[in-house]
């Protein structure tokens, strides 16, 4: 089993876009009637993500990974993502681009994508190949 590590800051990067358009959309819908709250929001916002964050609170106590080991591969990239698994025998053929991974399925010819950017050592990609390349063939 082998175990790569995925960059925190881009898995918590579609919790920080929620944040910042619950916090402009609260300021524009309190603008008119309470100006101080329209420009204290972010802050308390970006506290509230802090002390989330720091203490691995909600959601952000879920951790992200991505596994590849002699049964198939298991992932998950952002902290809105379920973990998901792969077989090998559920995989057809895998593509290897520039910035990502393609692997197309077996059964719905469905074309799942890994980006590259998320892992944490960009070394950590030329292992991963060579795994997969052990598993599946290339297209």
């Amino acid at each position: 089993m082998q175990s790569f590590k995925i960059n925190r800051y881009k898995a918590e990067a579609p919790v920080m876009a929620t944040f910042f358009i619950f916090g402009i959309i609260t300021s524009l819908y309190f603008f008119p009637k309470f100006l101080w709250w329209a420009f204290l929001i972010f802050p308390i916002l970006f506290v509230f993500y802090i002390i989330m964050s720091k203490n691995r609170m909600a959601f952000f106590k879920r951790e992200c990974f991505f596994i590849l080991d002699e049964e198939g591969m298991k992932y998950s990239f952002h902290l809105y993502q379920q973990p998901k698994s792969l077989l090998w025998s559920q995989i057809d053929k895998v593509n290897y681009q520039l910035y990502e991974i393609n692997v197309k399925l077996k059964n719905t010819g469905e074309i799942i994508s890994f980006q590259s950017g998320y892992l944490e050592n960009k070394e950590d990609l030329t292992e991963i190949k060579k795994i997969i390349n052990m598993y599946c063939q290339q297209m």
